[in-house]
């Protein structure tokens, strides 16, 4: 049964990756990729002429792999790179769990926490930080243990800062364990304090990211625009992915409580960071699912083998057998190249983009602005780079103001005329239901075309915009 429970997350993974890629912060990673290699530098490259607020680019490895990956290989080679990176982190999903618990309490947590991160499971470089947090966490756990000094973690800080800005977060980890650790009171005092300086020097080292000292700030720098972010509002507690998540904490919590078995300071913090987590938005369920996950394990572990004639410190449980290992490399090797196989086919094309009105963007003259619908902002900045997008989901470039005014614009709502006026748009790319179309068609803009549920329309020759 394991090994079928994991095959059936393969499966499901190549099923996904297989889809047209429609993410709508896909489009604009791929553009900054493509600016970063064309300018040969990891600065911030020219975005739009409504980006007013410095920033600095927080991942630009991915971006730079995946912008070659599309050069290379187009969106079907985009389709296999998701693919094997989803692949990645369900196998270190599981191979954490694995160090915690036999292989049938271990492949069920893996699924639980993929059904905790399935909502943010997409081909962006988050994904990169799937796989280096149940890494980190599970290095600090270990140290719990061992009290071994994991110096390793301070470069890994510095090449994730390199990768997804959730680096901060396997940092903050780092100093709640040794929090954990000092409440616990069984850790030398010499050997807690070599701990926090591996938790500060993985904090400083990230000053050294070549992107400079801009990568600190930009986790404080979402905050001033995450209210208009849908990913960052409050979390649904009905989601699946929540249910899930919840699920994790308050199972892990119910078999400490009931077994006294597994209880430590260092695991309790952990066990309520996955639950501020949960509730704080629904981007970081992921991480709440992913953190929890060893607990989890650990705690089922516990179930298994308290009805069972299994004793304690088995070798099964602490990792792979041969045989379990290579079923679990040759189906995902298999999952990997089905999606090779049918991603030429399935996933040529953008999803949920109007690719029917490139020619009439293509048309507009260079330097054209353009009022867009937020999830459209992306793929305007990767397919149409010679056009000024209002807004796109990269959203730190612009100022927390200008977030505010797109949303009234969109809406119609009063005011708007000043707004699309000032923006000095004389083409709109709109949702078909948008409040903004019919206002602009009553000033006379003319509709171009529409496709996938999108419209376009240009403003009257010689006319104001709004």
């Amino acid at each position: 049964m394991p090994p079928a429970l994991l095959c059936v997350l393969f499966g499901a993974v190549a099923i996904r990756a297989s889809r047209p890629i429609g993410d709508p912060d896909d489009w604009w990673h791929l553009r900054l990729g493509n600016d970063l290699i064309d300018q040969h530098s990891l600065a911030a490259p020219h975005w739009s002429v409504f980006a007013s607020v410095p920033w600095v680019p927080t991942e630009p490895l991915p971006e730079i792999t995946a912008a070659y990956v599309n050069r290379w290989f187009g969106l079907p080679g985009l389709a296999v790179l998701f693919a094997a990176a989803a692949l990645v982190v369900v196998l270190t999903v599981h191979a954490v769990c694995r160090l915690h618990a036999a292989a049938l309490p271990a492949a069920v947590t893996t699924v639980v926490t993929v059904l905790a991160i399935t909502g943010s499971l997409s081909p962006r470089p988050q994904l990169v930080s799937f796989v280096l947090l149940p890494v980190v966490v599970e290095a600090w756990l270990r140290s719990e243990h061992d009290h071994r000094v994991r110096w390793w973690l301070v470069p890994l800080s510095w090449a994730w800062s390199l990768c997804h800005g959730f680096w901060f977060i396997g940092v903050g980890y780092g100093f709640l364990f040794v929090a954990g650790f000092a409440l616990s009171r069984k850790m030398p005092a010499a050997v807690l304090l070599r701990q926090f300086a591996v938790a500060v020097a993985s904090l400083a080292v990230v000053a050294l990211n070549p992107v400079g000292l801009g990568v600190l700030k930009a986790p404080l720098a979402v905050n001033s625009t995450s209210s208009y972010i849908q990913e960052w509002a409050r979390t649904d507690l009905t989601s699946a992915a929540a249910l899930a998540s919840l699920a994790m904490v308050l199972v892990t919590a119910a078999v400490w409580a009931t077994t006294r078995r597994g209880l430590t300071w260092p695991g309790v913090l952990v066990l309520v960071s996955a639950l501020v987590w949960t509730w704080y938005a629904g981007r970081t369920v992921a991480v709440a699912g992913l953190v929890v996950a060893p607990l989890l394990a650990g705690a089922l572990d516990q179930l298994v083998r308290a009805g069972s004639s299994i004793p304690d410190g088995s070798h099964e449980r602490f990792w792979f057998r041969r045989s379990e290992a290579l079923v679990l490399t040759v189906s995902a090797a298999v999952a990997a190249t089905v999606v090779a196989i049918v991603a030429p086919v399935t996933a040529v094309r953008p999803g949920d983009v109007p690719t029917t009105l490139n020619g009439a963007l293509d048309r507009l003259p260079p330097g054209t602005r353009v009022f867009n619908d937020y999830a459209l902002g992306g793929w305007i900045a990767w397919r149409h780079p010679d056009l000024q997008q209002y807004i796109d989901g990269l959203i730190t470039p612009y100022s927390e103001r200008h977030a505010h005014d797109y949303v009234v614009g969109e809406s119609a709502s009063p005011g708007w005329s000043r707004i699309v006026n000032a923006s000095g748009a004389t083409a709109a790319l709109l949702g078909e239901h948008s409040p903004l179309v019919d206002k602009l068609a009553d000033r006379g803009w003319t509709m171009r075309g529409t496709d996938a549920g999108y419209v376009l329309l240009t403003a009257p020759a010689g006319r104001s915009p709004g």
